[in-house]
């Protein structure tokens, strides 16, 4: 609803079509926020019982209540303003941007990649979390080179958006691995179905441009069109505009999956949602909640032994008629 109807909608419907589905999508976007802010409370608590190193689970615990003060900063409790209410000042987005992404990068990924159970969601957090400090440098450097007009400094951006949409293909590209070792019907065939609907979205905001559009395809493009992101990576922008649909197909296909130990699923979506791009706050409380749960779901042995028996009985299964 935030990110792709209710902006779709602006210039594409009436007033009061957009109105209805611009209070909808800020309903959501409080329901999401206070439903992230109770896993984050929940996972303190447990994270102060858990077996973790006394600097991780510090670090942890800080950068999740840094990330959760900077969201009430930048949600407006306006229900009348559409998704762009909640962003924030770029003044505050760039701390939020580092902070969650260290606490993604060293806390989520280094701790998580500790156990079997958890080693591929450690891939994805590491992926991401490096995309979200690459793209914090870029858009650093292309302040400072527009403020200064400065081309080499702005190319250098340029090169590091790149790299960020590279990193963040890495991730997304681990997260449909995991999903094809799950199961045929509901692993396999889902993550194949998410990326064709993300071709399909794709697809659609290439279409959109033309005055002969349909509507679904102007929506998409008015919605999507941008969403590469400044500054604009090199010769990548049609990949950075798929893997945004991409990430939020994939989380649904991964949230599918039938009889998966439920924090390594939570864990595994939540970070597709936040995608290492933290400039909506929403995006960097599913980060940090990702974060605290894949430290969580790594020390518990419990989930270890599930997810593995699971995964055995389900090769053995498919192997063996």
């Amino acid at each position: 609803m935030g990110l792709v109807v209710s902006p779709g909608l602006h210039g594409n419907s009436g007033e009061s079509v957009v109105l209805w589905t611009d209070r909808a999508s800020a309903a959501l976007a409080y329901l999401l926020a206070g439903l992230l802010a109770a896993l984050l409370f929940r996972g303190t608590v447990e994270l102060l019982r858990a077996d973790v190193p006394v600097g991780v689970r510090a670090g942890l615990i800080l950068g999740s209540a840094s990330v959760m003060g900077l969201t009430l900063l930048g949600l407006r409790f306006d229900f009348v303003r559409d998704s762009e209410a909640v962003r924030v000042p770029p003044a505050l987005t760039v701390p939020m941007a580092g902070a969650v992404a260290a606490v993604a990068l060293l806390a989520g990924a280094f701790l998580a990649s500790r156990g079997p159970h958890t080693r591929a969601t450690a891939g994805v957090l590491l992926a991401f979390g490096l995309a979200a400090g690459v793209r914090l440098g870029a858009w650093v450097i292309a302040t400072h080179a527009s403020d200064h007009a400065d081309v080499r400094l702005f190319d250098l951006s340029r090169g590091l958006a790149t790299a960020g949409v590279a990193l963040e293909t890495a991730g997304q590209l681990t997260a449909f691995m995991w999903l094809g070792t799950r199961s045929r019907a509901f692993g396999q065939l889902g993550a194949f179905a998410a990326l064709v609907g993300a071709f399909v979205v794709t697809w659609g905001i290439a279409k959109g441009v033309h005055s002969g559009a349909a509507l679904w395809q102007a929506m998409l493009h008015t919605a999507l069109a941008d969403a590469a992101g400044i500054p604009p990576p090199y010769r990548v922008g049609a990949l950075a505009t798929f893997l945004v649909p991409a990430s939020m197909l994939l989380a649904l296909a991964v949230v599918g999956q039938p009889g998966q130990v439920a924090a390594i699923v939570a864990t595994m979506a939540l970070a597709l949602i936040s995608r290492g791009a933290f400039d909506v706050p929403l995006r960097a409380l599913c980060a940090a909640a990702a974060a605290q749960w894949a430290v969580l779901a790594g020390v518990d042995e419990k989930a270890m032994w599930r997810d593995l028996i699971d995964h055995r009985r389900g090769h053995r299964h498919r192997v063996v008629p």
